[in-house]
Order: C-alpha cells, then sequence, then structure tokens
C-alpha cells in the first residue's frame, strides 16, 4: 500500500467511524447559581419611575427628596447612575434621617416577591 493510498483509507475511516459512532454529547455546564442579596430589613418596596434630574424622585406616587450620596444599585448589584433609569422599575429603597431617598436597588423579578414574604 502506497502513502497516498494509506492516508485516504485513514482519512476515510475516521470519517466513517463519526459519522457511524458519534461522540457523546457533552456534560450540561454547571451554572453557579445566582447570588441573593442580603437587603436591609428596613428596606420599603415601591415602582420607581425615572428620575427627572430636579432632585426629586417619584416612588409610589409619592414625591420624595434624594440624598446628596444616593446610591442606585442595578439587578446585578452594580452602582449605577440614576439617567441609566428609563422606565418605570420595582425597587427597594432607604431613607435617611430626614426622609430623603439615599439609597435605591433595582429588584430583579424574583427578588420582589421575596421582599413581600418577609
Amino acid at each position: 500500500m502506497d502513502i497516498v493510498t494509506g492516508l485516504l483509507h485513514t482519512i476515510l475511516g475516521g470519517l466513517v467511524e463519526r459519522v457511524l459512532d458519534p461522540p457523546e454529547a457533552p456534560p450540561p455546564a454547571l451554572i453557579a447559581p445566582a447570588a441573593v442579596r442580603a437587603l436591609p430589613v428596613e428596606v420599603k418596596k415601591g415602582l420607581m419611575l425615572p428620575l427627572a434630574g430636579d432632585g426629586f424622585v417619584t416612588i409610589d406616587r409619592q414625591v420624595r427628596p434624594l440624598a446628596p450620596g444616593l446610591q442606585i444599585r442595578s439587578e446585578q448589584n452594580l452602582i449605577i447612575m440614576p439617567m441609566q433609569v428609563q422606565q418605570p422599575v420595582d425597587v427597594a429603597y432607604l431613607t435617611d434621617h430626614t426622609g430623603a431617598v439615599n439609597r435605591v436597588w433595582l429588584l430583579a423579578p424574583g427578588e420582589g416577591a421575596a421582599l413581600g414574604a418577609r
């Protein structure tokens, strides 16, 4: 058997083996469970409208002042800028001693139900 014939035999044999005996499916990828945020017990839940940039926020139809050190956290728990909130969204929020909103967490769909159960 010459080299070309041997090479063709090896290649064709490998192709036939793959067609007739497909490899096993890879095991499913393990996905880590999403981290559950530990929100403070005293948070209030509400529907927040997009911020207008005037130093106030509307949550559950109540206009509230914003604290100077306002922090808004996304569903991934990243700090975001107020103008990134473009539509009404369910939130958990805290107010300071003057009643100004100083911490806001945008809620993922499952988190709202978990807060209601507390």
